[in-house]
């Protein structure tokens, strides 16, 4: 059976209600428009005059294995597979070979230059040895992830675009966002009309106002648990399963924020106004003073502002 691997664009999220071209192409799993490509060049790296190939053994990933061992099998695997692909391609592949500027700038003429990058899924075979070389440098290139974990981690870089598919990483990783999903739907029809509302401007930026139908809140909940990644949805059951008292206070604090009753102030301090004292050194603690039994006035307090604000503001009553 051959050995194939995949290169495949990363599915970024917009928000759950970006009715616009680049949403729609997210939600088909594309990037860009179909037909379309995105091409890409061995990176060469200037604080070292080399190119990163993916078989270079003193690069840096390997250099920084702490166990010698380790280490040491891992230079000897590099030194057989570049031996291994240059003779059965007669290509040198150096990290200074002309090889690798060649397909950055091609010399001769009706090339392209570089490795055209297609929406969807970028088959290799590594059976090929071209393919497997050209497999090599895209894995070592900045603009490409080495999992859709890593990506969704945040530990490779924000400009990557694609990543390289793991299929075992990301079938576990599927089934878990899938669980949690599922327990997220059920928990939207179990809690009240009126905890679904608070959660939504806990959780914030989804568009909910104070005229917002319960039908519209539902509605952008739903497609918050359906779309956004595993970590926001596992925060939704979380405060789902919150306590009212806590919940409540999260609610205030972030109402009060909202309609500027409270602000953000130089180090995160929490003031009124700039002359006015401070409330808490940052929202977090503004949250647990307005949670705490023992400050119940000042929970009163500010839940009777807000009161009066939104009336005025808004028509309330």
């Amino acid at each position: 059976m051959a050995r194939i691997v995949k290169i495949k664009p990363i599915p970024k999220k917009g928000g759950v209600h970006d009715f616009t071209l680049s949403r729609s192409l997210r939600k088909a799993g594309l990037s860009r428009v179909p037909g379309t490509s995105f091409i890409i060049s061995p990176y060469f790296d200037n604080s070292f005059n080399k190119y990163w190939t993916g078989l270079d053994e003193d690069f840096r990933s390997i250099e920084k294995i702490s166990d010698e061992k380790v280490k040491k099998a891992e230079k000897e695997r590099i030194r057989k597979l570049k031996k291994q692909l240059e003779d059965a391609t007669g290509i040198e592949l150096g990290p200074r070979s002309d090889y690798y500027k060649k397909v950055a700038a091609p010399t001769e003429p009706n090339t392209k230059a570089g490795f055209a990058l297609k929406d969807g899924e970028n088959v290799f075979n590594l059976d090929i040895p071209e393919q497997y070389i050209t497999y090599l440098w895209l894995s070592v290139h900045p603009q490409i992830a080495k999992s859709l974990k890593d990506w969704e981690n945040g530990i490779c870089d924000p400009k990557c675009h694609w990543y390289i598919e793991n299929i075992t990483e990301e079938i576990d990783a599927k089934v878990s966002k899938k669980k949690e999903q599922n327990k997220g739907v059920v928990n939207l029809e179990k809690i009240s009309e009126n905890k679904r509302r608070k959660i939504a401007v806990v959780i914030g930026d989804l568009g909910i106002g104070y005229r917002t139908s319960n039908e519209e809140v539902y509605t952008i909940l739903d497609d918050y648990i359906r779309d956004s990644k595993l970590e926001a949805v596992q925060e939704f059951n979380n405060y789902c399963a919150m306590s009212d008292e806590i919940l409540d206070a999260k609610y205030l604090a972030k109402c009060l924020l909202n309609e500027g009753l409270v602000r953000r102030f130089g180090g995160g301090v929490i003031r009124e106004t700039e002359s006015s004292p401070a409330l808490a050194n940052s929202f977090e603690e503004f949250e647990t003073l307005l949670s705490d039994p023992s400050q119940q006035e000042v929970y009163i307090v500010y839940s009777e502002k807000l009161k009066n604000h939104l009336a005025l503001t808004y028509d309330l009553s």
